[in-house]
């Protein structure tokens, strides 16, 4: 069961961001829209960021010898939590602002429903857990903590965040910082359930 999780999760998240990625550059050629800025713009989501940890996470439990860094169990254990924020924030926050058609609605599911699923399945049942250390839960700031500059920087230069709760132009800065504040506050609370998690099962 373990090995057909792990094969099941590396071809969802890869498909899922291709088929995204196919859509976005198809969509830019059909407006006559710069392919290279749309690509900046995909990789521009914390949404693909995650999908592609998750993926490459499972990749490591595929090929055996490669990408070992994604098989530490601090790596796997910082990415469950990372996916999930993407699937409940997306679901609470977001999904109620656009209504995707075709294959969009394939790409969004499949990114921000069924990959976060099935990782959690993987992690809490199959993922080799280690007795992790509570300042893990300090650490697994650092991925958020980047993104959440890098989306402000984009910002700047592009005009457009990819996120409503960051949007400078709508929000201000005072604001959005808060927000940023309050989802880290978000990441802390949950790396700590983690930790708490692993020593669960490392005991048992």
């Amino acid at each position: 069961m373990k090995k057909l999780i792990i094969l099941i999760g590396v071809a969802t998240g890869t498909f899922a961001l291709v088929l995204q990625l196919y859509l976005i550059i198809a969509k830019a050629l059909a407006a006559n829209q710069h392919v290279l800025s749309e690509v900046w713009r995909y990789f521009s989501y914390m949404t693909i960021w995650s999908n592609i940890l998750v993926t490459l996470c499972f990749a490591a439990m595929v090929f055996t010898g490669k990408l070992f860094y994604f098989k530490k169990p601090e790596v796997q254990a910082g990415t469950f939590i990372y996916i999930i924020v993407v699937g409940v924030a997306y679901h609470f926050l977001l999904a109620h602002i656009w209504s995707p058609t075709g294959l969009q609605y394939v790409a969004d599911v499949l990114l921000h429903y069924a990959v976060p699923i099935i990782y959690c399945v993987y992690w809490l049942f199959f993922a080799t857990k280690a007795r992790l250390a509570y300042s893990y839960s300090i650490l697994w700031l650092i991925y958020p903590l980047v993104y959440f500059i890098y989306a402000l920087l984009r910002g700047l230069i592009v005009h457009s965040y990819p996120y409503p709760f960051i949007d400078v132009t709508t929000w201000g800065y005072p604001q959005v910082l808060l927000n940023s504040l309050m989802l880290l506050v978000v990441y802390v609370l949950l790396g700590l359930s983690t930790v708490a998690l692993s020593r669960k099962f490392k005991d048992n």
